[in-house]
C-alpha cells in the first residue's frame, strides 16, 4: 500500500455496512447513467486493470478485498444499539459487536461490470456490486425507469470512493503473488462452497433423515429402488399412448392424488385436477379463472387434445404442475410426445427425413414426473402410475435413490446464496448435487466434516 493510501486508509467495516444498507440485496433495474456514477466506475475499473476478467463473464472483473473491523466505538453508539437492537446493558452491546464483527478483518467481494455494444463498441451498461448488494446498475443509452424515483447516487459514489484503497491493496497483493494464498487461507467460511456426505448429516441429526425421506416408508423406498434397478425407468422401454385425451391426463392425476392421500371422492375428473393442481391450465378444463380462463376441451376427444397440446400460445409448464409449490418445490406430471423431440432432431440435421418418418410410426405420448424436492409426491405418483401400467418415467431417479441411501453429497453454499439452483457451483466429480444448505461453525456438529472446495484463483492479464 502506498504512503498516500496508508494515510487515507481510514475505512472500517461498519462504514461499508452502513452505506451498503442503502441498497437492495437484489439486482436493481438499470438507471440512466450519470457522470458521477460513470466516474467512480471508471476509477474502480482502472484500479482493476491488471486483473483478468471473470471466466464466467468476460465483461466482469471480480476480486475480494478486506478492511479492518475497527473498534467497538466505531460500530454504533450504545444509545443507538439500545434503541434499534434492543440491548439493555453494555455487555449485551459488546456481544452484539462481536457477533457482527468476530474477526479482525471483514471480507467483501467486489464485482465491476462494463458491457459494450457488439456492433459499434460503445459502452452500454456498467454496474458495481459489493457483497450481495447491487450498488450501481446503470444504462448509458437507455433510460431504465423514471429518473424521479429516489436513488442514493451520492451514497453509491461515496461507497465506491471509500473502498478504492482496499481494492488497490488486493491488486498489489495479486501482483506480488500473495493474494490467492491469503484468500484461500483467511476468507471466512460464510463465503465458501463445500460438500458434506448426506450420511454424516443423518448420523448427527435424526430429523435430517426424516426430512430426506419425506414421509416415505422403507417398503416404498425398497419398491421404488426395485423398479428403477429393473430398468423400467427407461424411455425406450416404456410404451406409448397414441390416442391420448384430456381424461387420460386427469385419470393419471387421480391415481397420483389417491396415492398421496388426497380426498378424491365426489369430484369429476377435471374438478379434481383443478382442486389440487397449480390451476393455471391454459384453458384445458374450462374451470380456471383470470388469464387462464377458457372454454375447455372435449375430455374424450384425442383430436381436441392434440390441438390443445400443439397450440403455440400455451404458456408452458403450468398445466403440468399437479402438485403446486414454489419455483423449485412443485411437482410436475408432464405429458411428453416423441414427435416434438424428433422434430427438433430433424430440424437440427441429427436425423434424416426417412429416420423421422420411421420413428414417428411408433411415436406417442408418455408421462414424465419431475420434482426433485418433492420426494413423497414424486415417488408415490411414479409407483401409482407404474402399477397402473401407464408409460411413465421419473426424472432424477438415481439422485432420488442416492438421497434415500444417504450416499450422495449435500452442497454447502455461501450464506449470501439461496439454498436452491446451486448445481453449477459443484464439480461433476461429486455427482449431481440436489440438496443445499448453509453451514454454521458454532451450531453444526458436522461442520468439521465439510470438504471445502478450492476457490477460483484471480489471475493477472498476461501482459501484466
Amino acid at each position: 500500500m502506498s504512503e498516500e493510501d496508508e494515510r487515507n486508509y481510514r475505512l472500517i467495516a461498519p462504514d461499508i455496512d452502513s452505506l451498503k444498507r442503502c441498497f437492495s440485496g437484489h439486482h436493481l433495474n438499470p438507471r440512466l447513467s450519470t457522470p458521477a456514477l460513470q466516474r467512480v466506475v471508471d476509477m474502480l475499473w482502472d484500479i482493476l486493470a491488471p486483473l483478468a476478467p471473470s471466466k464466467r463473464n468476460n465483461e466482469a472483473k471480480l476480486i475480494w478485498f478486506r478492511v479492518p473491523r475497527g473498534n467497538i466505538e466505531d460500530f454504533e453508539s450504545f444509545e443507538n444499539a439500545k434503541l434499534y437492537d434492543e440491548v439493555e446493558t453494555y455487555e449485551e452491546y459488546e456481544d452484539l459487536w462481536h457477533y457482527n464483527y468476530p474477526d479482525e478483518y471483514v471480507w467483501y467481494s467486489l464485482s465491476v461490470v462494463k458491457s459494450y455494444n457488439h456492433k459499434d463498441g460503445a459502452l452500454e451498461y456498467f454496474g458495481v456490486s459489493i457483497g450481495d448488494n447491487t450498488v450501481i446498475s446503470a444504462s448509458v443509452r437507455e433510460r431504465g425507469f423514471d429518473e424521479n424515483d429516489y436513488y442514493p447516487e451520492d451514497i453509491a459514489v461515496k461507497l465506491c470512493e471509500l473502498i478504492a484503497p482496499a481494492v488497490r491493496e488486493s491488486i498489489r497483493l495479486l501482483k506480488s503473488g500473495e493474494y490467492n494464498a491469503l484468500v484461500e487461507k483467511e476468507l471466512p467460511y460464510q463465503f465458501r462452497t463445500g460438500v458434506v456426505k448426506r450420511k454424516v448429516l443423518w448420523e448427527s441429526n435424526e430429523e435430517q433423515m426424516k426430512f430426506d425421506l419425506d414421509g416415505l416408508g422403507s417398503d416404498e423406498v425398497d419398491r421404488f429402488k426395485a423398479v428403477i434397478e429393473s430398468g423400467a425407468n427407461d424411455i425406450n422401454k416404456i410404451g406409448r399412448i397414441t390416442d391420448f385425451t384430456a381424461n387420460a391426463f386427469y385419470n393419471a392425476c387421480k391415481l397420483g392424488y389417491e396415492a398421496i392421500g388426497k380426498d378424491c371422492k365426489g369430484y369429476a375428473l377435471p374438478e379434481l385436477y383443478q382442486k389440487y393442481s397449480d390451476g393455471r391450465d391454459d384453458g384445458l378444463t374450462g374451470l380456471a379463472h383470470g388469464l387462464e380462463k377458457g372454454e375447455g376441451i372435449d375430455p374424450e376427444d384425442p383430436k381436441a387434445w392434440d390441438e390443445w397440446y400443439d397450440n403455440s400460445f400455451r404458456c408452458g409448464g403450468h398445466p403440468w404442475e399437479v402438485v403446486p409449490g414454489g419455483n423449485s418445490t412443485h411437482m410436475s406430471l408432464f405429458v411428453r410426445h416423441d414427435g416434438r423431440e424428433l422434430g427438433y432432431k430433424l430440424r437440427a440435421g441429427e436425423i434424416t427425413q426417412e429416420e423421422y418418418d420411421e420413428k414417428m410410426k411408433s411415436a406417442g405420448y408418455y408421462f414424465e414426473i419431475t420434482g426433485m424436492q418433492r420426494q413423497f409426491e414424486s415417488v408415490r405418483f411414479y409407483l401409482a402410475l407404474t402399477d397402473a401400467g401407464l408409460p411413465v418415467i421419473i426424472d432424477g431417479a438415481e439422485e432420488f435413490l442416492s438421497r434415500f441411501e444417504a450416499s450422495d453429497y449435500v452442497g454447502i453454499v455461501p450464506h449470501a446464496y439461496p439454498t436452491r439452483y446451486c448445481e453449477s457451483l459443484f464439480p461433476k466429480k461429486y455427482g449431481k448435487i440436489i440438496s443445499f444448505c448453509h453451514a454454521y461453525k458454532d451450531e453444526d456438529v458436522w461442520f468439521d466434516k465439510i470438504e471445502w472446495l478450492f476457490l477460483d484463483k484471480a489471475e493477472l492479464i498476461e501482459s501484466e
